[in-house]
């Protein structure tokens, strides 16, 4: 039976792109106005995120799409360097993402089933955030960075940027950053496709710098568990 790797790995081509991750009247809108106001934030941004060496948060994952219903989903993500991460899928159902920085391994318990993938093949949305461990560069990586004063946080007072793919990307159309501006953590990051769909990732209970294991992100296949090598033109699906 076919493993239902589109739950983990909805619309996978994203990664690729995005790798190295209230109303008018808010006087931080009024300030969003300026260049240097914006070009200080990414440089924060750039700056803090190059620092850290691991990270531990819950997450809440959402997807939406004009042809599929929409998915939410939530668990705890570790991040740690150099390239490592960890994603424990906790609700609906419990799945398990995890990569040493070399291999992906996307674990179904329920379907006794295992996906491995090369990082450099992967294509999966969860790739970029190694960004968060200073991975890529902003004004390196996007076309173009701009207030996104349309919308609204998910958190009161926080700022929200805009970044473009460049010419030549065309599997997603920009990407939003919400983010603390004392501390320029980042708390939400939304991915918008070309085809109108979002997947979008708010993060809470952030820890940074605890001394994660890197033990943590080893996996070995558990015993009565089919292990499937994913390669990109061999025509397994990881969904999308």
């Amino acid at each position: 039976m076919k493993p239902d790797f589109s739950a983990g790995l909805v619309h996978n081509r994203l990664a690729l792109i995005f790798f190295f991750i209230f109303s008018v009247s808010h006087p931080w809108l009024i300030a969003a106005d300026s260049e240097s106001d914006l070009e200080s934030a990414i440089s924060s941004l750039q700056k803090r995120y190059s620092t850290i060496q691991d990270l531990q948060m819950e997450f809440f994952q959402n997807y939406k799409s004009p042809r599929r219903a929409t998915k939410a989903e939530a668990g705890i993500l570790f991040l740690k360097r150099p390239g490592k991460m960890r994603w424990e899928y906790k609700t609906p159902t419990e799945k398990l993402f995890v990569s040493n920085g070399k291999v992906v391994y996307f674990y179904l318990p329920g379907e006794h089933q295992v996906q491995k993938t090369k990082v450099r093949e992967s294509s999966d949305q969860r790739i970029p955030f190694l960004f968060l461990l200073g991975r890529g560069n902003l004004k390196r990586d996007f076309s173009k960075i701009e207030w996104a004063s349309d919308m609204k946080p998910v958190f009161p007072g926080n700022r929200m940027i805009y970044a473009y793919p460049k010419k030549g990307i065309d599997e997603f159309f920009r990407i939003l950053m919400e983010f603390d501006p004392y501390h320029y953590q980042l708390q939400r990051v939304t991915v918008f496709e070309i085809d109108g769909a979002t997947s979008e990732f708010v993060f809470t209970n952030i820890r940074e710098n605890i001394g994660i294991k890197a033990n943590l992100f080893d996996f070995k296949v558990p015993p009565n568990v089919e292990l499937l090598e994913n390669d990109r033109d061999s025509g397994v699906d990881s969904g999308g």
